[in-house]
């Protein structure tokens, strides 16, 4: 998924401390937790449209394969028909795709929550060593 490369490369960027960015890193922290923050929250709301449209979708296509049936069939069944579908499974997979996200997105968001304390134990170690 080159949507999670982008984003794996982007945290790594964000995650590269040296001596001479800590400042900066430090600074800039914040907001980057904010800005991840609301890649992840984006990406939840994407999450509930997709599953909303899934099962207005398979209601849909359930429906008309219960009118066009030449014998009765059951909602349930229709439904699990419909499963198998292109359309749903496409959208099954970029649902599946945006739970791994929404998982990673998760883990980068405590990640950059202990940056800030990680960043004040760095610089404690860089005055201990300049001292």
């Amino acid at each position: 998924m080159e949507l999670l490369d982008r984003y794996i490369k982007e945290v790594t960027e964000d995650l590269n401390i040296t001596d001479f960015n800590v400042k900066e890193s430090q600074l800039r922290a914040p907001a980057r937790k904010h800005f991840w923050v609301a890649r992840l929250i984006n990406h939840k709301i994407d999450l509930e449209r997709l599953e909303k449209k899934k099962k207005r979708i398979t209601k849909e296509i359930a429906l008309k394969l219960i009118d066009s049936a030449p014998m009765r069939i059951s909602v349930a069944s229709a439904e699990k028909s419909v499963e198998q579908t292109s359309e749903i499974e496409s959208i099954s997979d970029q649902i599946s795709d945006l739970k791994n996200l929404i998982e990673y997105l998760e883990k980068v968001e405590r990640i950059m929550s202990s940056l800030t304390f990680d960043l004040g134990n760095i610089i404690k170690i860089i005055g201990l060593e300049q001292t």
